[in-house]
């Protein structure tokens, strides 16, 4: 564990970028998981409970508790959401084994050191305990820089930080893979993962922001940077050409059939957009957020969608944006979220298409990443 450094975790995600090496790691064929028996097949990789991942919050942090339901006690999800869960299962089995396990350093299978905290932008796992960081990890010095040989030493016994890294890979896919590619073989989920050098990129920034936060949080940005992989080219591949409506829309609006009083609706919103701003030490919002007392379900599912979105985006480097954007004032973010809702709204009544609501939230995305990244003593 001593030789895991920001930069032997980087040498090993860039094959992320190589279809040819990412399609190495996968397993030639895969029969398809239930969400029951792909948690399953995750808790003994990563040497946990069964019941840990099996959690409501557990699954909540792994796919958004937006797109499974409880019932009789067991999650149940839809066939476009069970097809994107266990796709993001095969990658992630392809990121924590060894492609050959029979030259894997002693004890490498066994479970590690049980990691934990993220960067203080990254809001907190609720469903478990803090950890210790693994700062210790990051030693210098090129005589502890072995290449890594895989990503189990830092996920063994980690489930929320499993939970986070499978998030960032099932919104990767749910909004870049179509839905008519999903039920395909592994080849075509190799093509939708990568898609280009630059998209791929984009996922390979995000993987290297999760995990470098747990190796070495103070020097995880000045790395980024140094690599190309936190600016606008990256958040431009990120953002642009993304599925959102189909995404966090879609969801929200086959949630519930009804929803409650218009008073109801909006402090459940506030309450959770309070708690989300309290993760970027930012302050509760005061002012009303619905423009009107009578609301319909059109906007509430809209408003919820675009927090949805907002807390995604959190797993990605944009976070650096919304936690500078926080920080000056919570009414920022509560801008994005109503303009994004506009969007989502226009969108479900009609208004405007699925691929210009698309292209709109994220070219408001694009911008308030490019205010909110700038340096003030540039402005």
């Amino acid at each position: 564990m001593s030789n895991v450094t920001l930069k032997t975790l980087h040498q090993y995600l860039k094959f992320l970028e190589n279809a040819s090496e990412l399609k190495r790691r996968l397993p030639q064929s895969s029969n398809q998981r239930s969400l029951k028996e792909g948690l399953c097949e995750l808790s003994r990789l990563i040497g946990v409970e069964e019941s840990i991942l099996k959690e409501p919050q557990a699954i909540a942090s792994m796919i958004g508790v937006q797109r499974f339901v409880m019932i009789w006690g067991e999650p149940s999800v839809s066939d476009h959401v069970g097809r994107v869960f266990d796709h993001s299962r095969v990658l992630l089995s392809g990121l924590l084994v060894s492609v050959n396990p029979e030259n894997a350093p002693a004890g490498q299978n066994g479970s590690g050191p049980q990691p934990g905290g993220t960067m203080g932008a990254l809001p907190q796992g609720s469903a478990y305990p803090d950890r210790e960081p693994l700062a210790a990890l990051a030693q210098p010095g090129a005589d502890r820089e072995a290449p890594l040989d895989g990503l189990k030493p830092l996920l063994s016994g980690n489930a929320p930080l499993t939970c986070r890294l499978f998030r960032a890979i099932f919104e990767h896919l749910l909004g870049f893979m179509l839905k008519s590619s999903a039920a395909q073989a592994n080849a075509s989920l190799v093509s939708d993962l990568t898609g280009s050098k630059e998209h791929s990129r984009s996922f390979l920034s995000t993987a290297l922001f999760i995990l470098g936060t747990e190796v070495d949080h103070d020097h995880l940005m000045s790395f980024m940077m140094e690599q190309g992989l936190f600016g606008m080219p990256t958040f431009e591949h990120m953002l642009q050409n993304r599925e959102y409506c189909e995404a966090f829309h879609s969801f929200r609006r086959l949630e519930r059939a009804f929803i409650g009083s218009p008073t109801a609706e909006e402090a459940h919103l506030r309450h959770r957009l309070d708690t989300f701003h309290a993760q970027f030490g930012g302050q509760p919002y005061g002012a009303k957020i619905f423009e009107a007392e009578g609301q319909d379900k059109a906007k509430v599912d809209a408003y919820l969608a675009a927090a949805d979105l907002l807390e995604a985006l959190t797993l990605t480097p944009w976070c650096i944006s919304l936690n500078n954007a926080v920080s000056a004032a919570a009414s920022n973010s509560i801008r994005s979220v109503s303009l994004i809702a506009r969007h989502f709204e226009r969108f479900g009544r009609g208004e405007l298409s699925k691929d210009q609501a698309n292209q709109e939230i994220a070219d408001h995305l694009l911008a308030f990443a490019r205010q909110f990244s700038a340096d003030s003593k540039t402005l």
